[in-house]
């Protein structure tokens, strides 16, 4: 699942960032006690008991290692602690968005070296897990608990639309057209309830920017053959989509309605409380949905996202991303720490077991059966992961500039300030720039 994390700082901190050298770690075979700090973005809860679960375990079948989890979301900490010295053994990261980047200015260690010496089969992955945690044909983390996203919608207020629950849209014309029946407007302009929020959780809630996605939903792409694509013309076609909901009711209105309910995956998020009947997330929605909300819970349905009519071999186009297990720079003991990194995410059972806790996809190709995987709303998820359609987004150099100034150049059309054509152009010149000069 991407979780909220701190960018806004980490890329001026990468820059000043110094090739830190690794020490060496005593050895894994040693009698003497191995203690390993991992830094962990699934922050607390059940993820977090679930994960000392895993780590009980390993300390059970290697005495001679012990390891302390902390939840550390903020990047910038992350990144002043590995040019300073003093990184941890291990980062759990929410998200692959800063692999590229981080890895390009020396902060992470390259793994393939470990890999090969300790004869990891990566087939077992899925490749596109593995795909997300790669920098110039470099392993630089190892995929956990994979993710992507699909259309969740509330059955009951389809039902009082009058529309039928068993039939979600299957093209952005039908989602648009649903979404406007859906969509309640008071007197005096005043949003009570919408059908589809593109925003909606996006970037500032710790998920993906939903452009992102849309651009290839649209048939369109960001990096292609050495180049950033920005303002490829599928591309613009899908933030002018986007912003097709905010000009038809008013982007002051559509700002005041999106700021009118509680966190996100909370009780009183916009989906949770009713007031969204569409929303573009991931599985974990459905994992909240039923602590926090059991009423909605079973009426949520879950679709492939819908794709332009006339490019209907795009339906339940995705990206799909990880929680990459990396080793900073400078890890003290990055032996034992690939030796558990290693066991962690090609263990099936800790695979199948850690994904029914969390609701995210296994990183294997291959696990034990789990009750969820039957729950033909995971199915969902599961099918668009292993499709042709499910994309990642590319490991650069700028990789989390690019996300960054990305969400702000949506964010900007949808409100109004600059038109898509020219936010993406601006997109474009900025990215490309940026990537020359990190070369």
């Amino acid at each position: 699942m991407r979780r909220m994390i701190a960018l806004g700082s980490a890329v001026v901190l990468m820059m000043s960032l110094a090739a830190c050298g690794s020490s060496q770690n005593t050895a894994s075979g040693s009698s003497k006690v191995i203690r390993l700090t991992m830094w962990q973005q699934w922050g607390g809860g059940h993820e977090q008991a679930a994960l000392n679960k895993i780590i009980a375990e390993y300390e059970k079948i290697h005495p001679n290692v012990h390891i302390t989890e902390i939840p550390v979301t903020n990047d910038a900490k992350i990144l002043t602690a590995i040019s300073g010295g003093t990184p941890p053994d291990i980062i759990d990261l929410g998200t692959s968005l800063e692999l590229g980047q981080w890895a390009s200015k020396g902060a992470l260690m390259p793994l393939s070296s470990l890999a090969q010496r300790s004869h990891l089969n990566t087939g077992l992955y899925v490749p596109a897990g593995l795909k997300a945690v790669t920098y110039q044909g470099k392993l630089y983390g190892l995929p956990f608990m994979n993710f992507d996203a699909g259309l969740l919608y509330n059955k009951q207020l389809f039902l009082a639309a009058g529309l039928n629950p068993n039939n979600p849209p299957i093209t952005t014309q039908q989602l648009q057209a649903d979404a406007y029946k859906l969509t309640k407007v008071a007197a005096n302009g005043s949003i009570t309830q919408m059908g589809f929020l593109p925003q909606y959780p996006g970037q500032s809630n710790g998920q993906v920017t939903t452009l992102e996605d849309l651009g290839w939903v649209f048939g369109g792409h960001w990096y292609q053959n050495g180049h950033v694509t920005a303002n490829n013309p599928n591309n613009v076609k899908a933030l002018e989509w986007e912003a097709s909901f905010y000009q038809k009711y008013g982007a002051q209105n559509v700002a005041n309605f999106l700021h009118s309910a509680g966190a996100y995956l909370t009780s009183n998020d916009l989906f949770e409380s009713g007031k969204l009947a569409m929303v573009y997330d991931g599985p974990w929605a459905l994992d909240y949905a039923e602590a926090n909300v059991p009423s909605l819970a079973n009426n949520i349905g879950v679709a492939p996202f819908p794709a332009p009519a006339s490019q209907p071999n795009l339906l339940g186009t995705t990206f799909i991303d990880t929680n990459p297990q990396v080793i900073p720079t400078g890890a003290a003991h990055p032996n034992a720490a690939f030796q558990f990194i290693k066991w962690e995410t090609t263990n099936a059972l800790v695979t199948s077991t850690f994904a029914a806790l969390v609701y995210n996809l296994p990183q294997l190709k291959n696990v034990p059966n789990f009750s969820l995987a039957n729950d033909p709303r995971f199915k969902v998820f599961m099918q668009e992961a292993n499709s042709a359609n499910a994309h990642v987004w590319p490991q650069l150099p700028v990789s989390t500039e690019y996300g960054i100034k990305l969400d702000e150049g949506q964010d900007a059309v949808l409100y109004g300030k600059t038109s898509a054509i020219q936010a993406l152009n601006q997109l474009q010149t900025t990215m490309s720039a940026a990537l020359k000069a990190s070369n």
